[in-house]
Order: structure tokens, then C-alpha cells, then sequence
């Protein structure tokens, strides 16, 4: 049995252009599809499959999933099932054998490798940062800000207090006069002081 999937998620090329890639590929191929299948999630087709020795055909690899664990995790539900899968655009064909076994093997090798890769190459960046001076890191104790405007209260009010414009304190406390008018908002005491008598 010729089992057409096609994949719905927006990571794929659309649906209409999987169908138009696997039909050409079956009219090549004198292929008649007797179930076609489209889900957000390839591993849903094994619930329509329930006997073994089925030919699924998909328009790319990316139907499996768009992560090499993903795949590989859909390769390894195809073993025991004997299902044959053709992927059109890489012009795989894969049988349930020892050359999908190998496969999945290769493919568990290569995430561990970039694994490994990916940690040792980040490893070797943060070093150099350090070695060249940069602090990494939030200091002990730092607990992040709520608002660009926190620890900057009391020279706001002092600088409103004295007459200065709005948008001349914004620009010496270093925030913009949005984020100004957000810290007036939250105290309307200040607010309705400055209020008289300024335009900014």
C-alpha cells in the first residue's frame, strides 16, 4: 500500500506544493497513493498503520520534523513496522533494514557530536571573553530591574522638583520620556507637582 503524507506545519513548504512534488514523482512512477494522510505531526501516522510492509512517500525529509532528533525519533518507528519511506526531494528511499539501522546510528552520532561541538565552541568563547576582560555573569545578589527607571526615583523627583523640563530629565537620567511619562503614571502625587507649569 502508497501512503502520501503531507506535512501542515508552517516550517514546511505548503501542502499544495508537497502534492504537487509527490505527484509528479507517483506519475513517473506509475504510483497510485491508496491513503493520503496530512498532519502537523508525522508520528500521528503511525496510528493509521497497523500492518507492516506500506510505502510511505512524502515530498521532503522535512515532513519528519524539522530538528534532527525529531526525524531520527520518526526513523526509529519506522524500523519495526517495516515501512519504506521516499522522501522525493533528496531522492531517498529507505527501507526497514540494516541500511535504516545504519542511518539511525549515523544521524545519533551526528547529534552527539554537534552536542559536543556546541558545547566545547561555546566553552572556548566564554574563556576568551573572561581572558579578555569581560565580566560574564550577573553579579551575587543582582536582582533584575523591573523598569529602566528603578534606582533612578529620587534624581527624577529631585530634577522635576527643581523646574526642569520632562524631557531635559529623561535625557540626563538616560531613559527615554516614554518610559518618563510611564514612572509619572505610577506616581500621580509627582505628577500633578509637575504638571503645573510644564510642556515637554
Amino acid at each position: 500500500m502508497f501512503i502520501g503524507y503531507f506535512d501542515e506545519t508552517k516550517r514546511n513548504i505548503t501542502v499544495e506544493d508537497q502534492k504537487s512534488i509527490v505527484d509528479s514523482y507517483i506519475n513517473e512512477h506509475k504510483i497510485n497513493l491508496d491513503i493520503v494522510l496530512s498532519s502537523s505531526d508525522f508520528g500521528s501516522i503511525f496510528e493509521n498503520i497497523n500492518t507492516p510492509k506500506h510505502t510511505i512517500i512524502v515530498s521532503n525529509i522535512t515532513c519528519l520534523g524539522n530538528k534532527l532528533e525529531r526525524i531520527n525519533a520518526n526513523f526509529k518507528k519506522l524500523l519495526p513496522l517495516k515501512l519504506e519511506l521516499i522522501s522525493v526531494k533528496e531522492n531517498l528511499h529507505l527501507r526497514s533494514d540494516e541500511n535504516l539501522s545504519a542511518m539511525i546510528e549515523g544521524i545519533d552520532l551526528a547529534i552527539k557530536i554537534r552536542s559536543s561541538m556546541t558545547s566545547t565552541i561555546t566553552r572556548q568563547a566564554l574563556n576568551k571573553k573572561r581572558e579578555q576582560g569581560y565580566k560574564l555573569g550577573r553579579d551575587f545578589g543582582f536582582k533584575k530591574k523591573r523598569y529602566i527607571w528603578e534606582g533612578k526615583e529620587e534624581e527624577i523627583k529631585n530634577k522635576l522638583m527643581s523646574g526642569m523640563s520632562r524631557l531635559r530629565t529623561a535625557k540626563e537620567v538616560g531613559i527615554s520620556i516614554a518610559s518618563l511619562y510611564n514612572y509619572l503614571k505610577t506616581n500621580p502625587e509627582l505628577k500633578n507637582i509637575t504638571n503645573r507649569g510644564q510642556n515637554a
